[in-house]
């Protein structure tokens, strides 16, 4: 990657000129998988690197994260790019690279969760957040809401949605971004019957916010730079999930982080319900809500056997059957035919596990190559 790194280029969307990045990249903040060392080395190969808050109950957990994102930030890239900074003149003491990840029904829950998202933003002084399910909350005792804080601190906001309608309601808000999440992705998202494909979903966003100019970004199925380049079509960039869960930097569970390297194609990715349903049951803390309880995962014997089902027999099932015992001792047994393993519709396209400074400067070098090749299609 040496050739690549002397030779950077500046990419100029909406996205990079309003977040200050190099490249039209996120990389997703997945709870359980996107840490602090995976989103630097995702900054310094030009993107915008998510460390996941998850649901945020434990901000000593986050808070290492960013420890490890900010040590890891200040050291050398490579013997190249000592001196490549795209914005040399945005650099400030009060603001670093950092940007975080929130699932909002779950982190700001209770005035506790209000109370220390305030306190991330005011001591680490994160340059962007994001939130999902649902991106826009409401302070219950101040109606102060969750943009009108991060932007308090200078902190750009970027709401992740799945419909126009969610879309709309981001746009009232005036965030700084819309990450349009297809029902292609992985990981949770609207219900199948809810969610719209990433790139229409997109397509139309960016339509509405034309007046605005709040930069747009597709997800969902987006692995490398072909889909990238798909994505700068109708939008602004791409947010990407599963590619980096397939990095060396992912802090998800190895046994299931092989399976997204066997041969698989977008025929083995469902958006299902089922996981969620029998997780909420085992779960006495965090449920998913509707309508944001379904993940996009690989089948396994599960999913065969209960997303054809209704939702009454599936519970009936864990009430009077060994299913929830089951089920609990594949997750202790790190059983993936049992257990769900989440992953996108673009997961059959990814080949390897990979550091993933290097998968986003494949990423970018592929996406020029189609951009190139797509020019010299119109003679």
């Amino acid at each position: 990657m040496s050739e690549t790194n002397m030779n950077r280029r500046l990419w100029k969307t909406p996205f990079t000129a309003a977040f200050r990045v190099r490249l039209p990249i996120i990389s997703a903040p997945m709870a359980g998988v996107s840490g602090g060392l995976l989103a630097a080395r995702v900054c310094k190969a030009g993107g915008l690197g998510m460390i996941a808050a998850g649901h945020f109950q434990d901000i000593d957990k986050l808070e290492k994260q960013i420890t490890i994102f900010q040590e890891e930030m200040k050291m050398k890239k490579t013997d190249d790019d000592e001196n490549d900074d795209a914005f040399p003149t945005d650099k400030s003491p009060e603001q670093s690279e950092l940007a975080i990840g929130f699932i909002g029904f779950s982190s700001l829950s209770t005035p506790r969760g209000w109370k220390e998202y305030e306190y991330v933003l005011k001591t680490h002084r994160p340059k962007a957040v994001q939130f999902f399910a649902p991106s826009i909350m409401m302070h219950s005792d101040n109606a102060l809401s969750n943009v009108q804080l991060a932007q308090k601190y200078n902190a750009k906001f970027i709401a992740q949605v799945g419909s126009i309608s969610e879309a709309k309601e981001a746009i009232k808000h005036k965030v700084n971004a819309i990450i349009c999440q297809g029902s292609e992705a992985g990981g949770h998202g609207l219900r199948r019957e809810l969610g719209n494909s990433a790139m229409a979903l997109a397509s139309q966003v960016s339509k509405m916010t034309t007046a605005t100019n709040i930069p747009v970004l597709a997800a969902g199925g987006i692995v490398n730079g072909r889909h990238l380049a798909s994505a700068l079509c109708v939008c602004d960039g791409a947010s990407i999930g599963t590619r980096y869960w397939a990095c060396s930097e992912s802090q998800g569970n190895q046994v299931f982080q092989q399976e997204l390297i066997k041969k698989n194609s977008c025929d083995d990715v469902i958006r299902t319900t089922v996981f969620d349903q029998i997780q909420n049951e085992l779960n006495s803390t965090i449920k998913w809500p509707y309508p944001y309880h379904s993940v996009g995962s690989l089948r396994n014997a599960t999913s065969s056997e209960w997303d054809g089902k209704t939702s009454e027999q599936l519970q009936h099932a864990m009430n009077d059957t060994e299913l929830l015992k089951d089920y609990k001792s594949a997750q202790q047994a790190l059983d993936p035919n049992v257990v769900c393993t989440l992953a996108g519709e673009g997961v059959g396209e990814i080949e390897r596990i990979e550091g993933a400074y290097d998968v986003t400067l494949m990423i970018e070098e592929e996406a020029i190559d189609t951009m190139n090749r797509l020019q010299g299609m119109c003679l």
